[in-house]
């Protein structure tokens, strides 16, 4: 949690001067443990009003007593099952204890369960944020167990996609994790693989403070492997020279340190998830797989088929990988804009939203920030920031339905004006989204 005078950026100061209004029309206000006598006596008085209890749990987190509020917030929970305070305050206690599993598991519970509730998007968002701070142990642990991890031998049927190295202009960097992350989930639609969360790999990643580069280094992909219990690492690169000459190819490292030969695909830089998708089906051949005809068109159905969704989703998997939640919320956005069937934009837009109010909400505000990610959440394809301009770094195609401008300065350029809804508690601004492709 951050400090109470932290600067807030536009939304979420907007919002909770909304929320000040709102206080005065009987919607939650921000709790504070002075409130804690008062709170415990009238528990004690009405000990089966769920959202009583809830409101004294979220005044002893806020005061930070988690033994106590634990107990208090399940026993809240199971009064009123549907208010998001139960999870949150459950969650975040056991995300200070460090048991991330339980947090994780109680929030996605909850999201299961209530997927409509008032306060949801503060609860996904929370998901984001338990899961990265539980990739980042689970990757020191790694580092602090690695003596021991190297007499043990990975499971050959558990492989890891690690984020590929792109040749060619800079601006084309956010596909690195973008690619990386969709030939991940294409391997997960075949039967016999697992494959290691995005999260975890880059945990490690970052904890050995490699580069991308570094990670084309076989020696360096065992450790890595090796460190996540994974048989098999697929690493690759994307190399875009032209529109017209762009080449991805990816190998397999086994844990004996053998590389399979590398398969790859090669066309026009407008046909990538074309080319993603036959990547994926010599990648499998070099796993020793034969898909079943239905795996085969499940790995060809997966994700968006819009270049311009895919590319504003990678975008939007760079920033967040940054802990730029707010930006990554802008690109997710897009990327439903231009495919509004595309779910996994919808479900990390969502989360984004909810992690970037939740990164600077302080535990007072724990009864309001829900209240506040609600409001924050646009409809569907709606790009809701206020006061922002961001230029994504890579290429709506002209193949691909938008609009084009002619050639300027840095490359093609394609816009789109949206204007956040006139009913948030923040003075609606127009946003323009730029998306360029370098030229050759």
């Amino acid at each position: 949690m951050h400090s109470r005078d932290r600067r807030l950026g536009p939304i979420v100061l907007g919002l909770l001067l909304g929320l000040s209004f709102a206080c005065a029309l009987g919607r939650p206000s921000q709790v504070s443990p002075s409130e804690i006598p008062e709170l415990e006596s009238r528990v004690a008085r009405d000990p089966n009003n769920g959202d009583l209890v809830l409101r004294f749990a979220a005044a002893l987190f806020a005061d930070g007593r988690c033994d106590t509020a634990l107990v208090t917030a399940r026993r809240g929970g199971e009064l009123s099952p549907r208010n998001s305070l139960g999870p949150l305050v459950v969650g975040q206690c056991l995300e200070q204890a460090g048991r991330y599993p339980e947090a994780i598991t109680t929030y996605n519970a909850f999201a299961s369960l209530y997927p409509e509730a008032p306060g949801i998007g503060a609860v996904r968002g929370r998901v984001v944020l338990a899961q990265r701070a539980h990739a980042t142990s689970i990757a020191r642990r790694a580092l602090a167990a690695e003596d021991s991890l190297s007499a043990l031998t990975p499971d050959p049927e558990t492989v890891g996609v690690l984020p590929l190295v792109v040749a060619g202009d800079s601006a084309y960097e956010p596909l690195s994790l973008g690619l990386a992350e969709i030939i991940r989930a294409d391997l997960a639609l075949l039967q016999r693989f697992r494959t290691v969360e995005r999260l975890q790999l880059q945990a490690l990643v970052n904890e050995l403070a490699l580069s991308t580069t570094d990670l084309v280094d076989q020696a360096t992909a065992v450790r890595v492997g090796r460190l996540a219990q994974a048989g098999r690492l697929v690493q690759g690169t994307a190399a875009i020279q032209r529109l017209d000459e762009t080449r991805l190819e990816a190998s397999v490292v086994l844990r004996s340190g053998e590389v399979t030969g590398p398969a790859s695909a090669e066309g026009d830089f407008r046909d990538l998830l074309v080319l993603e998708k036959e990547l994926v089906l010599g990648i499998a051949n070099a796993l020793g797989y034969q898909l079943t005809v239905a795996e085969r068109q499940r790995v060809l159905d997966n994700g968006t088929q819009r270049l311009a969704a895919f590319l504003a989703y990678a975008s939007g998997l760079s920033a967040e990988e940054r802990g730029d939640y707010r930006t990554a919320a802008l690109h997710f956005a897009e990327a439903v804009r231009q495919d509004p069937g595309f779910g996994a934009a919808q479900e990390r837009h969502a989360a984004a939203v909810g992690a970037d109010i939740m990164t600077q909400a302080t535990p007072s505000e724990i009864t309001t920030v829900g209240t506040a990610v609600d409001a924050a959440m646009p409809s569907p394809g709606v790009v809701q920031v206020a006061d922002a301009f961001v230029t994504a770094v890579i290429d709506v195609s002209g193949t691909q339905g938008e609009s084009a401008t002619a050639p300027g300065a840095g490359g093609l350029t394609t816009s789109t004006t949206v204007d956040p809804p006139p009913a948030l508690p923040f003075t609606p601004r127009t946003i323009t989204v730029i998306f360029r492709i370098p030229l050759p």
